[in-house]
């Protein structure tokens, strides 16, 4: 039995794929690196565009990619797959492992369409075959569910998918694991955080517009600004700091805490994306957490539990409640939770959570329950 992590190249230039598309590049080479160290091997492939292709090439590229997998083999490939490929190479990539005999798992990195609208049709109200009848959907019910084994990002991201199964008549299969909190690669070694120094804010600004609305108390600390998001800067308490590589941020972060945040207005939750969150776990948690820095999240994001249940941060449920929450904290209570948080980083920085979950999703798969829970 080998084990491999399938890796789709995009270009001949000794990069990395959509290293300068938010977190997507370091998101995807930390999960590699992760199996790496697990013992899997990197099988390469490289991104094109052919939607007519002749099916015998595509069975005969399948043979090339695929040729080496032996019966019980172990492939891991991230869902979903880049918009290049439709539907029918992607069923074709599926068909090829199973009939050598090897086990696919599913690395779920996003759930496309629930990031436009998270919210599933309602059966006794809405049309369900125009629902159905998205691509986006298409691919998460017909093909994800494919896999020998799933890996979601969290247990809420489990049964909203079991949910999005049924509309299509479909069940969801007991070989899932989730990753949780996640995992961001990196060293770490500067000195203790000190809980009188604001608030950080890392990621994509466009999916921020909240920033824009808040109020000149709040102080923040904003990384990753590009030159549209100087009108920003006119906020006496916002310092704005440029976009730099995804593997330095963790060593820039300056503040007491890391904002996890996404809405299109202040102070609530508002939009498709910031809802997301109840299922997905933003990379900007892990990358705080990796740089020993407490969070702050909203009370329905999938990691509220997580913080909570580890003391390792404040859990909020809109953002004028902040000032407040913050001012509740005093010193002593931050050096007990941030000796919380330098319990879990390392975890998160050696990517504990998704090895676990990929163990044990592998034992789902090649273990009977009734030896594997003796």
């Amino acid at each position: 039995m080998a084990n491999y992590i399938f890796h789709f190249n995009s270009s001949n230039w000794p990069g990395y794929p959509f290293w300068d598309y938010g977190a997507a590049g370091k998101c995807h080479l930390d999960r590699e690196t992760a199996a790496e160290e697990l013992g899997f091997s990197r099988i390469d492939g490289f991104m094109y565009q052919w939607d007519d292709e002749p099916q015998d090439v595509i069975n005969a590229r399948m043979d090339g990619l695929l040729g080496g997998l032996q019966r019980n083999d172990c492939l891991i490939t991230h869902w979903p797959f880049a918009p290049d490929f439709n539907q029918r190479w992607i069923q074709t990539f599926i068909d090829r492992i199973h009939l050598f005999g090897a086990k696919l798992i599913f690395l779920v990195d996003d759930m496309s369409s629930w990031r436009n609208n998270p919210v599933l049709p309602d059966p006794s109200k809405d049309n369900i075959d125009d629902y159905l009848a998205s691509p986006e959907i298409q691919g998460e019910i017909n093909l994800l569910s494919q896999g020998d084994g799933l890996i979601f990002h969290s247990k809420a991201m489990v049964d909203h998918y079991r949910n999005q199964l049924k509309l299509g008549g479909k069940q969801l299969h007991d070989r899932v694991s989730w990753y949780g909190p996640s995992l961001n690669i990196t060293n770490y070694f500067q000195g203790p955080r000190h809980f009188d120094q604001g608030v950080d804010y890392a990621g994509a600004l466009f999916k921020a517009a909240f920033l824009q609305e808040l109020p000149d108390t709040f102080r923040i600390n904003i990384y990753g600004a590009r030159k549209e998001d100087q009108e920003l800067a006119k906020n006496k308490n916002i310092h704005l700091h440029d976009r730099v590589d995804p593997e330095a941020i963790p060593q820039m972060l300056e503040g007491a805490y890391g904002l996890v945040w996404d809405s299109e207005r202040y102070p609530d939750v508002v939009g498709p994306l910031g809802q997301y969150e109840r299922y997905n776990t933003p990379a900007k948690f892990p990358m705080y957490l990796s740089a020993n820095e407490p969070v702050i999240v909203w009370s329905q994001a999938s990691t509220a539990d997580f913080v909570r249940d580890n003391q390792i941060g404040l859990v909020i449920d809109s953002l004028d409640q902040l000032p407040d929450a913050l001012k509740a904290v005093d010193e002593n209570q931050y050096n007990q939770m941030l000796a919380n948080v330098m319990r879990i980083a390392p975890l998160i920085r050696n990517g504990f959570f998704l090895k676990k979950a990929i163990l044990d999703v592998m034992a789902k798969i090649y273990v009977q329950p009734t030896l594997y829970n003796k």
